[in-house]
């Protein structure tokens, strides 16, 4: 009789830890830097209490307020699920190269400070030494949250249960500016909100919905 061997996919998942340091010490400290060391594993279809164990590393993007370059990516390794987790600083979003700093700047400047697409990019570029933005980056940003506004009314909800959410309306603008009043408000920092977000729902406030539904 032959004889089949059936293998277990390997599949892989992103985790986003809170750090108060900066890009630039973050990258200078490399290796040495403290990364977070899971007791189990983090994959919600396993959880097994046994640490997963180091898998070396990988480099990423990351532009900042004065950091531009690349940085390293902490991985580990479950033997259990075959799952490889990617643990990532909270000044990074999944799948941007921006930090969440700057995006949550464009965000503000436009939703709440109503700048034009224009005006944004001028005053952004004051303060971002390395933006290359066009006005198409950001109305990509605006487009983004404005389509994940509901789910990030959800995730503020578990976050901040008495919080006072909008109500849906029409005027999706203006439950924009009244949800990123309340992230300004209601967290330290947007790095705070976007760990606890991630943290809470198992992806970032500016996922696309493909990849929320898979």
């Amino acid at each position: 009789m032959e004889q089949v061997e059936y293998l277990l996919e390997v599949t892989t998942m992103q985790q986003i830890f809170y750090t108060p340091v900066p890009p630039e010490e973050y990258a200078r400290l490399g290796k040495d830097f403290p990364f977070p060391q899971p007791t189990s594993c983090p994959n919600p279809g396993c959880l097994v209490k046994v640490p997963p164990q180091k898998h070396g590393f990988y480099q990423r993007n990351i532009i900042a307020v004065t950091f531009c370059g690349r940085i390293l990516i902490r991985r580990y390794y479950c033997k259990y699920c075959r799952t490889t987790i990617s643990y990532l600083p909270s000044f990074c979003l999944p799948y941007f190269q921006y930090s969440v700093e700057i995006i949550f700047a464009a965000l503000w400047y436009i939703l709440v400070s109503h700048h034009s697409f224009s005006e944004c990019l001028k005053l952004l570029k004051e303060f971002f030494v390395y933006l290359y933005w066009n006005t198409g980056h950001l109305q990509f940003y605006v487009r983004r949250f404005l389509t994940n506004l509901n789910r990030i009314k959800v995730g503020l909800r578990q976050l901040l249960p008495r919080v006072s959410l909008p109500q849906d309306s029409p005027d999706k603008k203006e439950g924009a500016r009244k949800v990123l009043h309340i992230v300004a408000t209601g967290f330290p920092r947007i790095q705070t909100f976007s760990s606890r977000f991630y943290a809470q729902c198992g992806y970032s406030f500016m996922a696309p919905l493909h990849n929320i539904l898979a």
